[in-house]
């Protein structure tokens, strides 16, 4: 006999809900680029984005937005022997070698006068204590789920290590943004086992697909570049609630929106192109009662602080604008898991009877 399955059920939305506004955070300093950027070179980057935090989330509280800090558990301690006593004992052996920052480390060290490149336990603490701002996890290591590993079950040990991290200022992260996006089913699986419920996903388009390293073509970034700017998908950036998959045993998947790509002088004039953009996606989402999710890197806005923090200004003052005239509202990324509560999502499993 043929396998008999029951399709998905989708919820319908409540269509007189407001929109909503989602901002996240991949909170990673060098742990995000040791492989690829000199650390020496990018300490004023890092001094600036420390100095930064505490401007953008008082930004956020002014405007009423709420904000997931996907923080690397790296970042969590105080020092190199602190890191010492909070890394897992089971750690990645990346068949490129390159990958593991226990490796770099075991290389370069973590002396004193580089850890604002690598520990930012003052910055934690000052997002816990603002209203509406989530402590939420980029794994412990900056960990590649898409890279080949000799033992697969590093992944698990590097996020009870994050967890572990998390305690230490008093709180359990439960919401998760996995490192260059690279994810697949099984490290969704290890995520809800270890207390996750919410993971970023990635927008519906086939360049922004996950993947590793190494199959990341050209044309790819090229495409990807340009979508901050003219739409090249075939989807709207914003989706409605009935969009947002959760699947037995995994977490819910939230997908991104947009980039706020970082202002540069030599682009000024692609920046306003996608600060318009940004705006009317916005704007769309408000009118639809749709869900509309930026995010970007706190570092982005250390080469030019004041210039980021002003493009900020201008599209959390458009969500103002919006709040007030379509009542949209916003969410962190873990306020979807309490505020859905399995209302509204598509429950994207098939229940089989073999007989």
């Amino acid at each position: 006999m043929q396998p008999t399955c029951s399709l998905p059920q989708v919820h319908k939305t409540n269509q007189t809900m407001a929109g909503v506004f989602t901002i996240s955070l991949d909170f990673e300093l060098h742990w995000g680029v040791f492989d690829k950027r000199d650390r020496k070179s990018r300490l004023l980057c890092y001094q600036n984005t420390i100095r930064t935090v505490p401007k953008m989330l008082a930004l956020f509280e002014a405007h009423g937005v709420h904000v997931t800090w996907a923080t690397v558990g790296s970042m969590f301690a105080s020092d190199a022997e602190e890191w010492n006593q909070l890394k897992p004992s089971l750690q990645p052996e990346y068949a490129n070698e390159g990958y593991s920052p226990y490796r770099w480390v075991a290389q370069h060290g973590l002396q004193p006068e580089y850890h604002v490149a690598h520990f930012a336990p003052d910055a934690v603490k000052s997002i816990l204590q603002y209203k509406g701002q989530e402590l939420g996890t980029h794994t412990f290591s900056h960990y590649y789920c898409l890279e080949q590993v000799k033992q697969p079950e590093a992944f698990e040990a590097d996020l009870k290590a994050a967890n572990a991290a998390a305690l230490k200022f008093g709180t359990q992260t439960t919401s998760l943004i996995f490192p260059r996006n690279q994810y697949n089913a099984q490290a969704l699986r290890v995520c809800y086992e270890n207390g996750i419920r919410v993971v970023r996903s990635n927008p519906d388009a086939r360049f922004w697909t996950p993947i590793n390293d190494k199959d990341a073509s050209l044309l790819r970034k090229v495409l990807r570049t340009g979508d901050a700017y003219i739409q090249l998908g075939s989807t709207r950036s914003s989706y409605p609630l009935t969009a947002i998959a959760k699947r037995v045993n995994e977490p819910m998947l939230l997908p991104a929106s947009r980039f706020l790509r970082p202002w540069h002088p030599a682009h000024r004039f692609t920046n306003k192109l996608m600060l318009r953009r940004i705006n009317k996606e916005l704007e769309t989402a408000a009118k639809l009662h749709e869900c509309y999710h930026l995010w970007w890197h706190p570092e982005n806005f250390g080469d030019f602080p004041q210039e980021n923090l002003e493009n900020l200004a201008i599209v959390l003052e458009q969500y103002k604008k919006y709040r007030q005239k379509y009542g949209m509202q916003s969410w962190n990324m873990g306020e979807y898991e309490h505020h859905l509560a399995d209302k509204y999502v598509k429950h994207e499993h098939q229940v089989c009877n073999v007989g």
